[in-house]
């Protein structure tokens, strides 16, 4: 199945919302008024938008025009102009150096070749610029899904190495050998009504556990969302105002040599 396919499974758009504030984060650290932003692998917009808010000249790029139909319509509700392009953001159309800041938010960490996701990253960059790449931290809440998931399920075909970029040491073999490379770990309180309907939530929206079900027997399904869930218990905290977890998160800048 095509990477466009796959995330038109499933309804990234309402799950992933509940940690956009990280985007929002790395939007407020990273861009300033008249900057020339590409958001890469945009997903429903939230990061886009924001950027767009804080008065950069925004384009963003998706592979699912579902995804980038929810976008539009954030960017209507917020009146505010940003470029919508769907695409593979592993060849993405531009010229070289044509944009101050390249974002990519949970998404980068999704493609086929790293190394190569990471030089187109840093090929639309232009001096003076920035790359910032968010991922999730091998040991985090989210950043044990994957394995936990591929221990599962049947042998054959490659999964992408999503934990490596939530790694300092691996996301520095993906990015050029002359940039300046600064990474951090983060995290962001991720919020739902009860843990059951995060678990609920995320086996069930999530594009990655859609294909994950499909490929699974039904009793082996039921384990692993059982699984998910007593992670979910062991990770959060669940009381009268709702369910909280932390999700913890490698923050990437790199910039090109002077």
């Amino acid at each position: 199945m095509k990477a466009g396919e796959i995330w038109q499974l499933g309804d990234y758009s309402t799950v992933g919302a509940r940690w956009a504030r990280a985007g929002d984060r790395l939007v407020a650290d990273t861009v300033a008024p008249g900057d020339r932003v590409l958001d890469v692998a945009c997903g429903p917009g939230g990061m886009a938008v924001t950027a767009a808010r804080h008065g950069a000249s925004v384009t963003a790029v998706d592979v699912s025009p579902t995804l980038l139909d929810v976008a539009r319509a954030h960017a209507a509700r917020h009146d505010v102009g940003v470029t919508w392009l769907e695409h593979d953001m592993t060849a993405m159309p531009f010229r070289d150096a044509s944009f101050d800041v390249v974002l990519s938010a949970f998404g980068a960490m999704f493609a086929p070749d790293p190394v190569a996701m990471g030089g187109e990253l840093c090929r639309l960059c232009a001096p003076g610029g920035t790359v910032a790449v968010l991922a999730w931290t091998p040991d985090s809440v989210f950043g044990r899904f994957g394995p936990m998931a591929g221990s599962r399920m049947p042998p054959g075909g490659d999964r992408p190495a999503i934990e490596e970029w939530g790694r300092p040491e691996s996301v520095r073999r993906f990015l050029p050998a002359s940039w300046t490379v600064e990474t951090r770990e983060l995290g962001v309180d991720v919020r739902w009504p009860t843990r059951a309907q995060a678990t609920a939530e995320l086996t069930g929206l999530v594009p990655g556990w859609v294909l994950v079900k499909a490929a699974l027997a039904p009793e082996d399904w039921r384990d692993l969302v059982a699984e998910v869930d007593a992670l979910m218990a062991e990770q959060g905290t669940e009381d009268a105002d709702g369910y909280t977890v932390r999700a913890g998160y490698l923050e990437t800048r790199a910039s090109p040599p002077a």
